[in-house]
């Protein structure tokens, strides 16, 4: 209505090439007289990948999996299509030499042999063609149809660039037609003759080339289309996207380019700006804002090219943030989706391997409620997190959890959870090959299961909407073709199902910016944006990588017939160009992504070298101001960085009672007390064992207490064996992945010798009595008690008194240490010892009489048996012994001093206040902000210092 006055006009019948029908082409154009109706209809692509996957499982060691399998008809299916749209036939395999090639491809041509013959087969017996192949007849019969029947009615084909020979071939044929007319996009009519000459694949005018060579005209003979409208506002930028785009040959014009053109580079460049970005991010916030300023014309409409589907995704949450969905032509992947992940996390939550981080996650995201209503299943889901999953508990399957899940409404949750998820479990019990249908159905109703409340069914809450209908097409689709995959095992449905997913996208049918776009290459080439902004300018990006074919190297490529992977650098260069000439154009890259440098796109490099020829440069199109916008726009207005905490709680509530592990942590991390004993904060055990030093160092004392407990007196002869047959034990039912300590394990069997062969020598003089033993003793402070506590690791009898030992797997120790009172617990524990704390408290058990044997009395040996598993040496032996007196009375005298010093108001509960001396591991270095005060203090030194 805007280009006839507001008056109505009847529209122009349109239709896609690349997508034409048989009813299209016979209602609009042919009547009653067409042949299309005799093509046969086309395969689905789903049943195409499945029919190919299940031929090439078939072939002898081919495929490695089904899912291997359906990646290889995938690339099968990519192939097919090229074949077929270069019009080529497999019966000219015969002209790549299978002998030239090398095994893998000789085999490789030997299989496309099979499928040349068998697949047309299959196919005709279905009365089925592949989707290319019918375009291709459709096109071709159209073609016919004009050729014999030209119509009187204007003919218009625009926007194509016949890179499909079956398209240039109906174009050659509108082109002659009475009133026909080709319109082609973006033919360079600036490049001169010896230019056109020498174009070759990589060049975005290859393709009018070939075209125009099957049409039988010369370039010169194409002439511009008037826009009589519309004021042509880029001739002179497509003067500067032809010269950047010449030949190799040709670039010698180049250094001649500034002198003809001195008084129109300014004119070339209007419009045109360059954002090189740090990151991805930053490219993304910076896009976001340059389409959020054309918002604020009510006319104008931003456009985003770009092939970088992640940098799409970043822009569209970026501008989430203002509230704007922005309508992307690549739409949303399945997979990606709530929905998509609700879908796998179904699937893997019914694992016979119970993991925790699965379970959680299954049952966080908003679909899952089998049955409950949200406040009990809130209630009830969070109770297993904090007092089951978040304890000291193994838990390798559902059977485990249950026997730790004691009160009625939590079993009664788990019941519950585990009759949901029965048709799949049991299909998985099985432990075979089940028919990949079956497996299917099994799946669904999981879900629904899952997915019901006290008031909705499953499927009312799963299937609707634009993704939950996209996501039921897909399974019923499946379903229908699933007798092409057989039987496969639980791992292998896991595997095809998230394979298939990927291919599965959604695209909003409402709720987008009218004037707010994500385009991909293909679908900008007839937009027509105020501000086109070219994103991802990276080599590997845009271009993009070719990528590796399974199915043929690129001499056999050649020898077919097929085209070189240079010819989509040429498609890539023809979007770019189309993009470049735009009125007002906008052209970023990520100089980073993942850390890593990036190459700037080849078009960029011949940019700047034409614009360096005129005096001028890419950096000279940046406008500062949006990079810092960009860079400012999470920033906060004012940030006041945190200073060094130092709570100072009341009296009452400063921690009168503390462990002999922690007194070291204390001197070092005032502040950890504080966050320990008085918020009486802990830190949460994470859902999954983490193959770290911890782990190691409580799974190596677990073993070394099973094997002194099991051997108190003497050592059998072969106690390396027992020892390293015991480790195996305590791994297996310890830990829920024993490969995760593989890589330990040839360092325990250092320890084990080292261990064995101290423990002999050791017993000469002393006798083993008791292992993790608790005690306490309450010590008089000036006139106020204060509760000393702890847990021996090993306490053994020698003459003349105790021994205290620790097992340490790291650290660094030294009988220096440990005498000048560096090293607090085991003098502390020397204390308790002595005054009795450990009488009778806490024994696990061995024999009675030596129970009482653990009275009273003083300690000769305080040592760290420090055992890292080194080649050279397993273990070593830190220690004092003999009169410990002087060592003991230090420690007692620090003690106290703490203590006092802590017991008052003023004093400071400081994080590091020593950062020369600061933890090893420190749990609350987050809540103490340590990096933002301790960052202050680092600049002030260095400022005092200068």
């Amino acid at each position: 209505l805007s280009l006839n006055d507001g008056k109505p006009m009847l529209l122009p019948q349109m239709t896609p090439l690349g997508e034409v029908d048989e009813e299209d082409l016979s209602l609009m154009f042919c009547g009653n007289q067409g042949d299309f109706w005799d093509i046969p209809a086309a395969i689905s692509p789903l049943k195409r990948q499945l029919m190919l996957a299940k031929l090439i499982r078939s072939a002898p060691d081919f495929a490695q999996g089904a899912e291997h399998a359906l990646l290889l008809s995938k690339a099968l299916c990519r192939f097919m299509d090229q074949v077929e749209v270069e019009g080529l036939s497999f019966s000219d395999l015969h002209k790549i030499v299978p002998e030239d090639f090398s095994e893998h491809w000789q085999i490789t041509l030997s299989f496309l042999n099979i499928i040349s013959e068998h697949w047309p087969k299959i196919l005709a017996e279905e009365n089925l063609v592949d989707a290319a192949q019918r375009r291709n007849l459709l096109l071709q019969a159209l073609a016919d149809f004009w050729h014999e029947n030209p119509p009187e009615n204007p003919i218009i084909a625009a926007g194509s660039t016949g890179s499909i020979p079956a398209a240039g071939r109906l174009l050659k044929v509108i082109s002659g037609l009475p009133q026909g007319q080709v319109i082609l996009p973006g033919v360079d009519l600036e490049m001169g003759e010896a230019a056109w000459d020498v174009i070759s694949e990589n060049h975005p005018q290859h393709g009018f080339k070939v075209l125009l060579r099957h049409i039988g005209i010369e370039p010169a003979q194409v002439k511009p289309l008037q826009v009589t409208r519309f004021k042509d506002k880029a001739a002179y930028r497509r003067k500067l996207c032809s010269t950047l785009f010449l030949p190799a040959q040709e670039t010698w014009y180049w250094k001649d380019f500034a002198r003809d053109h001195d008084d129109q580079i300014s004119d070339m460049t209007q419009g045109l700006r360059y954002f090189p970005c740090e990151g991805q991010q930053e490219e993304a916030t910076l896009i976001a804002l340059l389409m959020r300023e054309t918002l604020e014309n009510p006319h104008k409409i931003a456009a985003l090219v770009t092939p970088d589907r992640g940098l799409a995704r970043r822009v569209r949450s970026m501008m989430c943030r203002w509230g704007i969905d922005v309508d992307d032509s690549a739409g949303q992947k399945l997979l990606e989706a709530r929905l998509g992940k609700f879908i796998l996390l179904g699937l893997h939550v019914c694992s016979a391997q119970f993991d925790p981080v699965v379970f959680l996650s299954a049952l966080k995201i908003s679909f899952c409620r089998f049955g409950y209503d949200e406040k009990d299943y809130a209630s009830y889901l969070r109770d297993i997190e904090d007092d089951i999953l978040r304890q000291d508990h193994v838990i390798s399957s559902y059977d485990a959890l249950l026997k730790y899940v004691a009160q009625e409404p939590l079993h009664d949750f788990m019941d519950t959870f585990i009759a949901a998820v029965q048709p799949l479990r049991d299909m998985i019990s099985a432990k075979k090959e089940q028919n990949f249908g079956n497996f299917l159905k099994a799946h669904i109703e999981t879900l629904e299961n899952l997915a019901r409340t006290n008031t909705q069914s499953g499927g009312e809450r799963l299937w609707r909407g634009d993704i939950g209908e996209a996501a039921s097409l897909f399974f019923a689709e499946v379903f229908e073709q699933a007798h092409h995959l057989g039987c496969v095992s639980y791992e292998e449905y896991c595997e095809v199902i998230e394979a298939l997913m990927r291919d599965v996208a959604v695209r909003s049918a409402y709720g987008v910016h009218p004037r707010l776009l994500i385009l991909g290459q293909l679908e900008a080439r007839l937009n027509d944006a105020d501000l086109v902004i070219l994103g991802g300018l990276n080599e590997g990006v845009w271009p993009p990588d070719p990528g590796y074919d399974p199915w043929m190297s690129r001499p056999m490529r050649k020898s077919f017939g097929l085209p070189a992977s240079e010819q989509s650098v040429g498609i890539a260069a023809h979007d770019f160009a189309q993009g470049f000439c735009a009125a007002e154009v906008v052209m970023t890259r990520a100089q980073k992504i993942d850390g890593s440098p990036t190459v700037p796109a080849r078009w960029l490099d011949r940019l700047d070298t034409v614009l360096k020829a005129a005096g001028q440069s890419l950096d000279g199109l940046t406008d500062g101001r949006y990079v810092h916008w960009a860079r400012i726009l999470d920033e906060a207005k004012e940030f006041n960085p945190a200073e060094q905490p130092e709570p100072k709680p009341p009296a009452s509530v400063r921690p009168n009672a503390v462990s002999v592990t922690k007194f070291e942590q204390w001197l070092q991390n005032p502040y950890a007390i504080y966050i320990h004993y008085v918020l009486k904060i802990r830190k949460k055990r994470p859902l999954r064992q983490d193959n770290d030093a911890a782990l190691r160092g409580n799974i190596l004392h677990e073993i070394l207490d099973r094997f002194v407990h099991s051997y108190p007196r003497d050592l059998p002869e072969e106690a390396e064996d027992k020892l390293v047959a015991l480790a195996r034990e305590v791994i297996e039912e310890q830990v829920s992945d024993a490969q995760a300590l593989r890589y330990w394990w040839p360092k325990f069997l250092n320890i084990a010798a080292w261990f064995v062969a101290h423990e002999r020598n050791w017993r000469l003089d002393a006798k083993f009595l008791e292992s993790e033993i608790e005690g306490n003793i309450d010590i008089d402070i000036d006139g106020l008690a204060f509760n000393l506590k702890g847990k021996a690791d090993r306490i053994d009898q020698m003459h003349g008194g105790y021994a205290l030992i620790d097992y340490k797997s790291a650290g660094e120790f030294s009988p220096k240490k440990l005498r000048d009172g560096a090293l607090p617990q085991l003098p502390l524990e020397a204390v308790m010892i002595a005054r009795g704390g450990f009488d009778g408290r806490g024994f696990k058990g061995i024999q009675i009489e030596d129970k009482a044997k653990l009275k009273a009395g003083d300690a000769k040996y305080l040592g760290y048996w420090v055992m890292k598993g080194n080649r050279d040496q397993g273990g070593k032996d830190f220690s004092i012994d003999g009169d410990l007196e002087e060592t003991i009375e230090i420690v007692l005298d620090g003690m106290k001093a703490l203590i006092r010093a802590f017991r008052l108001v003023e004093t400071p509960f400081y994080a590091v206040p020593d950062r020369g001396n600061a933890p090893r591991y420190n749990d609350y270095e987050h809540l103490s902000r340590i990096k933002e005060w301790a960052a202050l203090d680092d600049a002030d030194t260095s400022g005092e210092a200068a």
